[in-house]
């Protein structure tokens, strides 16, 4: 993507999608949803087109074909739920780097080891904010069921600070 936001650039390159398609021109329609999406990622009605378009496109599909195409549909998901960037995330390679990481931090030996890795795992971007935060809630969701295991539930915490 990368470039800047313009919401008219990409309704005439939408329009011109449309144009294109309406007449068949199928691989220059999909040239124009992708340059309209450049310029306004979050209009989710790019996305729809986009996918039917390829999907019309006679042929076999390669890899990168069918990558593509689950892209532009998980990424149509993230804007209408962002909630499911977390989900997707953990389908990266990068989340089980990024989790070894911070796990590596955890048990790091020295601050200097511990520094080290914490620059690496901030290199890493929003795949190590979301990995981190999968294994703190990792950890609380462990702790919980430990609680609840030893018949220390949220009610039972309550009642001991009480006495």
């Amino acid at each position: 993507m990368g470039k800047r936001p313009n919401p008219k650039k990409a309704a005439k390159h939408e329009a011109k999608g449309d144009d294109l398609l309406a007449k068949g021109k199928l691989e220059k329609a999909l040239k124009q949803y992708r340059k309209a999406l450049e310029y306004d990622p979050d209009r989710t009605s790019i996305y729809d087109k986009l996918v039917e378009t390829r999907d019309q496109i006679p042929g076999e599909w390669a890899v990168e074909d069918f990558a593509e195409s689950v892209s532009w549909v998980m990424q149509k998901q993230e804007r209408q739920h962002p909630p499911l960037r977390q989900v997707h995330a953990q389908f990266t390679p990068e989340w089980e780097e990024a989790t070894e990481l911070a796990m590596k931090i955890l048990a790091a030996p020295d601050k200097e080891t511990r520094d080290k890795l914490i620059e690496k795992l901030v290199a890493m971007g929003e795949i190590a904010t979301r990995a981190t935060i999968g294994l703190l809630l990792g950890f609380k969701e462990a702790a919980e069921q430990t609680s609840e295991a030893k018949g220390e539930g949220v009610q039972g915490k309550e009642q001991k600070q009480g006495d």
